[in-house]
């Protein structure tokens, strides 16, 4: 093995650490993979093994990261030259810099800790090694995506992922919907995974290298048409991977699998590849302003689109699925402003409120004896206190009410769409989608304060009696809920400059930095404002007043129609079923007909036949008589002897 030295300590052995990080989970999954047929009392230490190595992982990764000084510094290795072809040459390499470090930190903590959640949430499954397997197999996958030192090793972990979630959102696959949900996802994963690869194509052909190093310092050499073209394909690639419009209707049907994938897939790993490959990719970014606009508006209508919905929905998963996906909304505004360390710090704040509330929710649906329909929940603030207490602190932090988490990265967000300006068609529209953002937080605000309030406050609904959950599934949620209340408070703004640094950007914001601009403190102070109102708003209505939005729907028609309109998801799943899957439906069975049965099975069968035709005939001139063979042998002589004479 070839192993490059270490820009930071010229030591061999910290070098070797890094492979290890992605190793961990490769091994485990492994070894669970060989132990998927042992015998049942042998299966809960199914989940304690793939929990420790997730644990060593992340001790690692810590280790590491502490040893990252300089923002340009990076450990790397290198296991062996992949592959070389002509011009291209590509190491199968890991590097960890500022950027990684942070990733690796957020994907092997917050994993870890949904890991041992899931030894709780799993413990009466019978197929508990196979789904550990998956799950350390997905840690691994996404680890090589967010550690490779090339768009080409980023590409396997960013496949791997892809087939990962396949697995684990169809988990339980005897039930179709479950299996139709993960199919769902592949096959729209598969569309932007295509633009993935033509924007890899086009940066390679252009510049010779897919090295992510080499590649920041050649991208100023692309034509500005070359560089828009390779930046909209990549991030292609990037709506698909963290659904954005028109690709996200995967995300909220991923809901099938089990919780502890929920949590998984849609707070800290998979969804949040997309931002990651853009923010690894900003050097090329910042010379595509129209791809940036792109991003921005992109970003904006996400987060608007599914807070709508998420106004409607019953299932308390699927609330928080939609709220993914508009939180992904935020980080893409921030990427379209170019303000990269800006999005990544709420990539970071949504992986613990995010992972916290699907973790809590898991924990009220197993306490419910698995009713998902929060019309069935109401008052389980008193017989589930400690997932109160999560769900509770991790709504706080989402709203951005002041000093939780989400407040400080989404205020962050917003100050950096409406100072940094953004340019479509020669028209500045930075100041419009700052209004739509500024809404979208009531909107948030409102659906989760609305979610607290049908599950845990109130009389039970319910017909079971519910019950606390187990300390797997309550340990790693009151974990979380530190860091979704104190994460920003504490060290956000040392976070935001430690990853502008590495990405050279002109930080403008942090409060040191704006505390005499009078602007950002209104700006900000309207944020809190409208937080604290869709709050409001939602405790009154669903705490106070339970009874007005029954009123409301029986009395104005135009209320029942936009609430059905929100209910059914603005049919934007049948709209598609309508436009593009029954047409391809339609395109398949002509093909299948036509080709497939007439023109190959007919040429093949067709031939089959005819051999088998010329064959009978073969057989009968094989009689088994001599007088017949001496017949023809005769023939056959008399019309040598006759060809002979003419010619």
């Amino acid at each position: 093995m070839n192993i490059l030295g270490s820009t930071l300590t010229g030591q061999v052995t910290e070098n070797l650490l890094l492979v290890l990080i992605p190793l961990f989970p490769l091994v485990g999954a492994a070894l669970l993979g060989v132990a998927v047929g042992i015998r049942e009392d042998r299966r809960w230490q199914a989940g304690w093994a793939a929990t420790l190595f997730a644990v060593c992982s992340f001790v690692v990764t810590v280790k590491l990261f502490l040893g990252i000084g300089d923002a340009q510094e990076a450990f790397r290795y290198t296991a062996w030259r992949w592959f070389e072809s002509g011009q291209l040459s590509v190491a199968l390499a890991l590097r960890m810099d500022r950027l990684a470090g942070v990733m690796t930190l957020v994907v092997t903590g917050v994993g870890s800790l949904i890991h041992l959640y899931a030894i709780g949430y799993m413990h009466e499954d019978e197929s508990r090694p196979r789904f550990f397997c998956y799950l350390n197999l997905f840690l691994f996958a996404m680890l090589l995506l967010v550690l490779g030192e090339n768009l080409l090793v980023m590409f396997v972990g960013w496949e791997g992922v892809g087939l990962c979630s396949y697995l684990l959102i169809g988990f339980w696959y005897r039930e179709m919907p479950n299996a139709d949900a993960g199919q769902k996802a592949f096959v729209v994963n598969r569309i932007g995974d295509a633009g993935f690869l033509l924007g890899i194509f086009v940066l390679f052909w252009n510049l010779g290298t897919v090295s992510f190093p080499e590649l920041q310092g050649l991208v100023g050499q692309l034509p500005p048409y070359l560089a828009e073209t390779a930046a909209l394909l990549l991030f292609v690639g990037a709506v698909g991977k963290s659904a954005q419009i028109p690709l996200f209707v995967w995300l909220p049907d991923a809901m099938a699998g089990p919780t502890p994938v929920s949590a998984l897939i849609h707070a800290a790993t998979m969804v949040t590849a997309g931002v990651y490959m853009v923010t690894r990719l900003g050097a090329l970014y910042v010379l595509a302003p129209t791809a940036l606009a792109v991003i921005a508006v992109v970003g904006t209508a996400t987060a608007l689109l599914a807070a709508t919905i998420a106004l409607a929905q019953n299932d308390i998963k699927k609330v928080l699925a939609y709220s993914t996906v508009s939180q992904l909304g935020y980080m893409f505004m921030a990427l379209g402003a170019a303000a990269f360390s800006n999005g990544i710090y709420h990539v970071v704040t949504h992986a613990f409120f995010k992972a916290c509330l699907f973790m809590a929710a898991g924990s009220v649906i197993v306490g419910c004896h698995h009713e998902q329909d929060m019309r069935h929940y109401g008052g389980l603030r008193k017989s589930m206190p400690l997932t109160f207490l999560a769900y509770l602190a991790a709504t706080y932090a989402i709203t951005g009410l002041p000093f939780g988490a989400g407040f400080f990265s989404k205020d962050a967000i917003l100050w950096a769409v409406y100072s940094h300006e953004i340019v479509l068609f020669g028209t500045p529209i930075n100041r419009v989608l700052w209004g739509v953002g500024l809404f979208t937080a009531f909107l948030t605000a409102f659906y989760m304060t609305r979610s607290l309030m049908m599950t845990f406050f109130g009389e039970y609904r319910g017909h079971e009696h519910p019950h606390e959950s187990p300390w797997t599934m309550t340990t790693p949620i009151l974990i979380l809920a530190v860091p979704s209340l104190a994460f920003g408070f504490l060290f956000g703004e040392e976070f935001l400059h430690f990853l502008a640094a590495w990405g050279r950007e002109d930080l403008n914001v942090g409060h040191a930095v704006l505390a005499e601009n009078a602007t950002y403190h209104l700006l900000e102070m309207i944020s809190m404002g409208i937080a604290v109102a869709g709050v409001a708003l939602a405790a009154f209505i669903y705490g106070l007043q339970p009874r007005l939005v029954d009123s409301l729907l029986r009395a104005a028609a135009v209320c029942r129609g936009v609430h059905r309109a929100l209910l059914n998801k603005w049919w934007i799943d049948e709209l598609y079923d309508a436009l593009i899957v029954a047409p391809l439906r339609k395109v398949s069975a002509v093909l299948f007909s036509v080709l497939d049965r007439a023109l190959i099975d007919g040429t093949v069968n067709g031939t089959a036949l005819f051999m088998a035709a010329n064959g009978e005939i073969v057989r009968r001139m094989h009689t088994g008589r001599v007088s017949s063979y001496a017949m023809v042998l005769f023939a056959g002589t008399i019309a040598a002897i006759i060809f002979w004479i003419v010619l």
